[in-house]
């Protein structure tokens, strides 16, 4: 009842339709990192000033919400958010209608985002590991659970199936593989263009070194996270209810090995793409 309240009467989505493109990222799926390199991109093609930090309202001067005013007017017209596709973006009238914008879709290992958000937010959820990887399906517990990226992974995972070409679907782990490539995908979806060197601009700026220098000092959060720190792990009894909640509820795996067979919409790591196409 919770993802079809949601998923039914959340339109705010559906307004925002006049910008070039649209990048919709998972929680603890590199939003800040993808829309930093990106900014950092795009201020060089277009001869303005990057972001000054990465956290801090600064980093939403070039890609920020789309209820943020344009800055830079000279600039391509681009929006980024968390939202779950409404059941109504899948439907050929309201496409028919008002065409939405180009959206890149940035999905990352359920079983990696589980790890990441409770390191972030352990203190204020004050629950073991195990209760907080079983979630909340009413949606009020956690800031990002396993329920909530389950619904982003089938509502999004709908939408791709159905649209494939105004829909690309790209996986953290692509840009985490390879920043200019994965940049590069972003660039030709929403058609901007970019050359070789912006991408590779914005790709140096995406580096732990160069970032960990640009946080803003008035913000109070912990510094970069190195890979692998913290204590919590997927257990097998953890892996156990993760497995059990996607066998039941998950309609499109993205490629993931979460379950014995593949489900739904298949999205192969970005190198492997690039191979075949070769």
């Amino acid at each position: 009842m919770h993802s079809f309240n949601r998923d039914s009467f959340n339109l705010a989505l559906l307004k925002y339709r006049d910008f070039q493109g649209f990048l919709i990222t998972g929680q603890h799926s590199g939003t800040h990192w993808i829309k930093w390199m990106m900014s950092h991109a795009l201020a060089r093609r277009y001869g303005v000033p990057p972001p000054r930090y990465f956290d801090n309202p600064s980093s939403n001067d070039l890609i920020g919400h789309p209820k943020h005013p344009r800055l830079h007017p000279q600039a391509p017209r681009l929006a980024s958010s968390h939202s779950i596709a409404p059941h109504a973006l899948g439907w050929p009238l309201v496409r028919g209608l008002a065409a939405p914008p180009p959206y890149v879709v940035v999905v990352r290992d359920i079983r990696h985002v589980l790890v990441s958000n409770y390191e972030k937010w352990r203190h204020a959820y004050g629950v073991s590991f195990a209760d907080y990887v079983a979630g909340d399906p009413r949606g009020r517990a956690y800031v990002c659970d396993i329920w909530w990226y389950l619904r982003f992974k089938n509502r999004w995972g709908d939408v791709a199936s159905r649209y494939p070409g105004q829909t690309l679907v790209l996986r953290y782990e692509d840009f985490q593989a390879d920043r200019i490539g994965a940049l590069r995908q972003i660039a030709a979806h929403f058609r901007l263009p970019l050359t070789s060197a912006d991408l590779a601009f914005g790709a140096a700026a995406g580096s732990k070194a160069f970032m960990a220098r640009h946080r803003d000092p008035e913000v109070d959060q912990r510094s970069l996270r190195p890979t692998g720190v913290g204590d919590s792990a997927l257990g097998e009894a953890e892996l156990a209810t993760v497995r059990d909640i996607l066998g039941r509820h998950l309609r499109h795996d993205f490629g993931y090995d979460y379950l014995h067979e593949p489900r739904g919409l298949q999205v192969r790591p970005l190198q492997e793409r690039r191979v075949q196409a070769a």
